[in-house]
C-alpha cells in the first residue's frame, strides 16, 4: 500500500512507526514530519518539514516542480474546505488580511492536488485530527478522491487513543461495541485498573482533578514558568539584535488596553441563586474548535444560540479559558479575541461573564446545564450525571447522555428534557468507558512525563504501529 504519512511529533521513537510500516510491506511515498528527525526518512520517501508545509512551502525535493495554479472549478469544489482553512489561519497567519489568507490557501490547494496527482496514494495516515491548514486541505482532497484516511485522537481517559477513518463520523468500532454491551450492566470492577482509577478520581462528589494538560499550560503562563518564558524570548531577541525594539514594544503595550482589562470591565460575580447554564470558552485557535466545532468555531454564535433557547428564568455563565491568557498572544488582542469580543458576549441577553478565577468545578456542579463546543467540561459533566449540550464533535461524542445541538430548536428541546429530569446515567458512562477500553489504543501522541502515564513513549508508538498495521491488513488487497 502506498502511504502519505503526516506524523510531525519530533521524537526519536517515530522511527519505530516508520520501520514497522516498511517491514509490513507498505511504501511511504511522502512523509510530513519535523526536521529534527528527518534523518529517519525511509529510502525513496519524500520528506516535507511540517513547518514548511504550514508556511505553504514545498518539500525540498519538489522545490523545482511547478504545479498549475488552482482553477476556479477546483476552488469552487472546495468552498467548505476554504471556510475552515481560513479560520485555521488564526494560528499561524494571525495578522494576515482575508485576501492574503485566500491566496495562501489557493497556493496550498494547488500544491496538495499536485502531490496527490503525482503519488496517487492508497492511504493518507494522520497523526491526529488535521488542524494545521495544509493537512486539513490534504484530508478533504483525499476524501473527495476516494483515498482512504486514518486518524488518531487522544481521549485523555487513562490515556487511550481512538482511531478513525473519518473524524467527522468518529469511530464505527466504538459505536458497535457500545451497542454490543448495551444489555450488560457494567460495574466499576469491570474496568481495567488504570481506567477504574481514572473514573474513581473524577466521578466522586466534589472531585477536583484537573486534566493533565492544564498543569502543563499553567506552567508556561504563570509564576516561574512565565518568567522563564520571557527570559527565553529576551535571550533570543538579544541574540538576534532586536532586544531594544522588543522591550520598547512591551513597554508601549503596558499603557494600552488588553484582554484582561476588557474582561474585567464587563465581568460580574457568579450569583449561585440564579439558575444558569455554564459555558466555558474554549482556548483558540485550536483543533477543538476548528475543525471540530464546525460553524461553532465562532463561540459567539454558540452563546447566541443558547441564549435564544434559554428558559425564562435562566442565565448563561461564560468563563474565559485560563490558557487563552497564558499561551501564544497572552493578554494581547488577536484575530480570535479581538477588541470588543468580550463586550459582544456581555451584550447577549442574560449572559454573564464570570471572573476567570471562578472555579470551573463549582460552575459545573452548581449549573442546571453545561454547554460546550467539544471541551473537557462536557465530559466532566457526564461524570457527574449531567447531560451536556455539545455543539461540536469531541472524542466522547458517542457517550450516552449527550445532547448534540446545532440550532435554537435543538437547544430548546435539550433544556425541556433537562427540566423534565433528564440525567446521564452512571451505568451509561461506565459502559462507554468499558467500550472505549475494548477498541482504543493504550497510547498517547504528545510526549508526556512518564509519571503522568503508565507507559513510555516507546511503548505508545509500538502500540500505535501495531494497531495501524493491523488495520491496514484488514483492507481488501493488502
Amino acid at each position: 500500500m502506498k502511504i502519505i504519512l503526516v506524523w510531525q511529533t519530533p521524537v526519536p521513537e517515530t522511527k519505530i512507526l516508520l520501520d514497522e510500516l516498511v517491514a509490513a510491506g507498505h511504501e511511504i511515498v511522502y512523509w510530513v514530519g519535523e526536521n529534527p528527525i528527518s534523518h529517519f526518512t525511509p529510502k525513496g520517501t519524500i520528506f516535507h518539514d511540517h513547518y514548511d508545509a504550514w508556511d505553504g512551502k514545498p518539500a525540498e525535493a519538489l522545490k523545482d516542480v511547478t504545479f498549475p495554479p488552482a482553477s476556479a472549478d477546483l476552488i469552487s469544489k472546495y468552498f467548505a474546505t476554504e471556510s475552515i482553512a481560513l479560520s485555521m489561519m488564526d494560528k499561524r497567519y494571525d495578522n494576515a488580511p482575508v485576501s492574503e489568507r485566500k491566496h495562501i490557501y489557493y497556493s496550498m490547494l494547488a500544491y496538495w492536488k499536485g502531490v496527490l496527482d503525482m503519488y496517487r496514494p492508497d492511504m493518507v495516515v494522520f497523526e491526529t485530527v488535521p488542524h494545521s491548514i495544509y493537512n486539513y486541505i490534504l484530508y478533504d482532497m483525499a476524501k473527495a478522491r476516494g483515498t482512504r484516511t486514518l486518524f488518531f485522537e487522544e481521549t485523555w481517559a487513562a490515556p487511550r487513543l481512538l482511531m478513525y477513518e473519518d473524524f467527522w463520523r468518529g469511530s464505527d468500532e466504538l459505536r458497535a461495541e457500545i451497542k454490543r454491551i448495551a444489555d450488560y450492566r457494567v460495574a466499576e470492577s469491570d474496568l481495567p485498573p488504570d481506567v477504574r482509577a481514572y473514573w474513581e478520581a473524577r466521578a466522586r462528589p466534589r472531585s477536583r482533578v484537573e486534566p493533565a494538560y492544564t498543569s502543563a499550560q499553567r506552567s508556561i503562563g504563570e509564576g516561574w514558568g512565565l518568567i522563564k518564558h520571557r527570559l527565553r524570548i529576551a535571550l533570543r531577541a538579544a541574540w538576534a539584535g532586536n532586544l531594544f525594539s522588543l522591550t520598547f514594544g512591551y513597554v508601549k503595550r503596558l499603557g494600552r488596553g488588553n484582554l484582561k482589562s476588557a474582561y474585567m470591565r464587563v465581568m460580574k460575580p457568579a450569583d449561585w441563586n440564579v439558575p444558569f447554564v455554564y459555558f466555558p470558552l474554549h482556548f483558540q485557535p485550536e483543533c477543538t474548535t476548528s475543525p471540530q466545532g464546525g460553524a461553532y468555531n465562532d463561540q459567539l454564535l454558540a452563546v447566541e444560540t443558547l441564549a435564544s433557547a434559554l428558559p425564562d428564568d435562566w442565565e448563561i455563565y461564560v468563563k474565559e479559558h485560563p490558557a487563552q491568557w497564558w499561551m501564544r498572544t497572552k493578554t494581547r488582542y488577536s484575530s480570535v479575541r479581538y477588541p470588543g469580543y468580550y463586550e459582544r458576549l456581555a451584550r447577549i441577553p442574560r449572559v454573564r461573564l464570570v471572573p476567570i478565577a471562578t472555579n470551573t468545578f463549582d460552575l459545573n456542579e452548581r449549573s442546571q446545564a453545561v454547554a460546550v463546543i467539544t471541551g473537557t467540561a462536557g465530559w466532566e459533566a457526564l461524570l457527574r450525571g449531567k447531560c451536556p449540550l455539545v455543539f461540536g464533535i469531541p472524542w466522547y461524542r458517542d457517550c450516552p447522555g449527550i445532547f448534540q445541538v446545532n440550532s435554537v430548536e435543538s437547544c430548546a428541546q435539550a433544556f425541556l428534557e433537562m427540566r423534565g429530569g433528564a440525567r446521564a446515567s452512571r451505568e451509561g458512562v461506565l459502559a462507554f468507558l468499558q467500550a472505549l477500553e475494548q477498541v482504543s489504543i493504550k497510547a498517547y501522541i504528545e510526549n508526556q512525563p512518564e509519571k503522568e502515564f503508565p507507559y513510555s513513549m516507546e511503548e505508545s508508538v509500538r502500540h500505535i504501529a501495531d494497531r495501524l498495521c493491523q488495520k491496514l491488513r484488514s483492507y481488501p488487497g493488502v
